[in-house]
This record gives C-alpha cells, sequence and structure tokens, in this order.
C-alpha cells in the first residue's frame, strides 16, 4: 500500500504513523481518541493540525531518509488554507490506516470501507469554513 503524503509548498511530505510518534501526538496535542475533535473543532483545531503534520510529516521524511526538518513556523508560511479539509482527511487516514485496533479490523473485515470519503461525508458542516468557528 502506497503512504500517505502531503505537498506543502514545493515538497512533498510521506506522512508515518508510529509508536514514537503516538507518545509525541498525545504529549503535545492530546489524547489520542480525542484527536479527530482536536483537529476538526475548536479554537485549536488549526495548530492542533499542524502540529500532527509537523510530527507525522518529520516521521515520514526520517522514514526515507530525508532530514526531518519541519517546523510549525515553516507549515504555518507554506500550508494552502484552502486546502484545510485535504490536510485533516490526510491526517486522519493515517492514523486510522496505520493505527487501527485489531478490535475494528474483525468488525470491519467483512465490508469494504473508504475512509476519504467517510471524512468526507462527516465534514459537510461549517466548523471548517474560513469564517466557520
Amino acid at each position: 500500500m502506497k503512504g500517505i503524503s502531503l505537498t506543502i509548498g514545493d515538497r512533498t511530505i510521506p506522512l508515518y504513523f508510529g509508536m514514537d510518534e503516538f507518545i509525541e501526538i498525545e504529549e503535545t496535542i492530546g489524547n489520542l481518541g480525542e484527536l479527530r475533535d482536536l483537529i476538526l473543532k475548536g479554537r485549536q483545531r488549526l495548530r492542533n493540525m499542524i502540529g500532527a503534520v509537523r510530527i507525522l510529516g518529520n516521521a515520514g521524511l526520517k522514514r526515507e531518509g530525508k532530514e526531518a526538518d519541519l517546523t510549525d513556523e515553516w507549515l504555518r508560511a507554506n500550508m494552502d488554507p484552502h486546502a484545510l479539509m485535504a490536510y485533516q482527511i490526510a491526517i486522519l487516514a493515517c492514523l486510522q490506516r496505520d493505527g487501527e485496533s485489531q478490535a475494528v479490523n474483525e468488525n470491519n473485515e467483512d465490508k469494504e470501507r473508504d475512509l476519504v470519503l467517510e471524512e468526507i461525508e462527516q465534514k459537510k458542516d461549517p466548523v471548517n469554513s474560513h469564517t466557520g468557528g
């Protein structure tokens, strides 16, 4: 399966989620079980999203043997505000794909799912518009 990556600025940034990233996300952003709400809702959702992209992106770069040099400042300067939904979906898909529990696998082994489509369907509310809250 090809990994998930984002194009930000002039760079393609692979995303990777492993145990080190799990720990860093929980220590810097919040409980992984609440990450969905932390990047989709509330006043800090954009800072949380940038933090998640930094953590997962640096892990992906390192895993590919590249310099893990992403900073929140660089991401803020280079991320496109019109691509907010794409960034959020990529984060959630990365966590879902790599962090899916065995129980979830067993519950869903007989039905196919389109995770990106599910995220889009769930996001058909105004919280992610540039004026929404």
